[in-house]
Formats: structure tokens, sequence, C-alpha cells
């Protein structure tokens, strides 16, 4: 009898958990749902009340004037151009100086690491005049370099961060096995690190493509050709004086968060491993 039950008490318990996590999950979804009705609705219904939850006459007019009126292609290439760029350079950066902290022992290496924080203190709002004055001495604006370089600099202290954990977890004879039979320490960390750390290579590469692709104000302070625009800066170019047209907006919105969505999807179990393996502390 205590046996059956302590087995209900666990089934009640269970099924509390998953209605409170459904019903966050609800919760964290329905800006979306209303994200992508919205977009569906003609302009007459968007506003109206009480609001429509499921579009009455649903149309995929909205989707079509996107593709007709905007350059939403140029802004989707421009996110790509910027994000992989930016994920490419931090990479290059990050993978040898976390390496140089997990395998070598030197005077001022907690002092390095810890002074790399600093910058994840600051938000980028806050030196964007300096940013401003630096690019311009540099000969950098209205270029994507301008975009990418800060972008780099404000994701790398976390990736650092994240490939210096992971790295420590991968043993030190795996390296020393390789250079007796002869390989050299660019080998090594080709052949054998990096393979290892793939897991926290993609959570970091996801991080640093979110965070690019999701930048507005380096390319609002630093862009000034439309041609260069990307996904959340071709969004704003259509707030208006007088009017918004929320719908094409939201249209735009949804066609920015599908290669995310795609991201997500394919990187999942990486992400995830990458996340959790790299969180060791020194």
């Amino acid at each position: 009898m205590s046996v059956a039950t302590g087995a209900a008490d666990r089934m009640r318990t269970q099924v509390r958990v998953y209605a409170v996590l459904i019903a966050l999950l609800g919760v964290m979804m329905f800006p979306f749902y209303t994200m992508i009705s919205t977009t569906l609705k003609p302009d007459a219904t968007i506003f109206q009340s009480p609001a429509e939850l499921l579009p009455t006459s649903p149309s995929v007019s909205s989707y079509l004037d996107v593709w007709a009126q905007t350059e939403v292609i140029t802004w989707v290439a421009n996110s790509f151009i910027i994000s992989v760029s930016t994920v490419v350079l931090t990479l290059l950066l990050a993978i040898p100086a976390a390496y140089a902290c997990a395998r070598n022992d030197f005077i001022g290496k907690r002092t390095f690491l810890l002074s790399v924080l600093v910058v994840q203190m600051f938000a980028p709002v806050v030196l964007i005049v300096g940013l401003f004055d630096v690019m311009v001495t540099l000969g950098l604006m209205d270029s994507y370099l301008a975009v990418i370089i800060p972008s780099a600099a404000f994701t790398l202290p976390f990736n650092i961060w994240m490939l210096y954990g992971y790295f420590k977890t991968i043993p030190v004879e795996l390296e020393e096995s390789a250079r007796i039979d002869g390989a050299s320490q660019l080998m090594v960390l080709r052949k054998i690190v990096i393979p290892l750390a793939m897991p926290g290579m993609v959570a970091s590469v996801t991080y640093t493509f979110l965070y690019s692709w999701n930048r507005l104000l380096f390319v609002l302070t630093f862009l000034t050709s439309a041609g260069k625009y990307n996904i959340p800066r071709g969004i704003f170019s259509m707030v208006g004086v007088l009017s918004i047209d929320w719908r094409m907006m939201l249209t735009v919105a949804v066609i920015g968060v599908l290669p995310l969505l795609i991201l997500f999807a394919f990187l999942e179990e990486y992400i995830v491993a990458g996340m959790t393996s790299g969180a060791v502390k020194e």
C-alpha cells in the first residue's frame, strides 16, 4: 500500500512539474506566436479589440510584399557576412589564448584571465563614442570591419573562458603521445585538441553567431550605406516618421529568426554538451 502511495505521489509531483513547465513554455513562446500570427493577418485586424488569437483569414501576402518592397535578401546576406566573419576572427584569437592558458603556467595567468572578463562588464553603449573615434581614425567607417572587430572584442572574453575550461578537460597525455610520434604543436592543436573540443567550439560559435546576428548598435553607428544593413538595422529603417507598418516589420523579423532556428536545430546536441563540459572551474 505504501509503495502504491509513494508511486502515486511521485506521479502527482511529475504532473505538477510538467504542468508548470508547459505553462512557462507557453508564456515564453506566446510573443513568437503573436509575431508569426500577426504576419498572417490583414492590416485591419492587427489592432482590433478584442484581439484575434487565430487569424480568421490567414494570408502570406506580407511575405510577398517584403520580398518585393524591401532588401530583405541583402539584409540576410549582410547578417551572414558579419556573423560568420566575427565567428572566424573570434576563434582565431580565442583558441590560442585559451589553449595557452590551459596548458601553461605563467606569471600573471590568473590576472590575465580575470582582466579579460573586465571587457564583459562594459555594455557596448558605454564605449560607443570611443569606438567611433577609433573607427574614424583607422578609416574603417562604413565598412564591415567596423562592425566585425567590436563584435569580436565583446565576444572574446566568453569564448576564451569557455574554451579554456574545455581544453582543461582534455588529457595532456594525448598531446604528449602525439609529440613523441613527431607531431608539431600546430598539428597537435589541429588534429587532437580541436576535434576533442568540438562541442565547446560549437557552443562558442553559436554564442558568437547569435551575438553578431542581433547587433543593431554597431551597424547603426558605423555603417551608413543601406546596402550594408543587417536584419536588425533593416527592421529599424522601416520605422516611419508618421507611421509604422508593424505587419511588414514583424514579417522581416520572422525571416531573420529562421536561420537561427535552423542553426539551433542542427547544433542543439553540441551546444548543450559544450555549455556543460566547458563549465570547469580552475
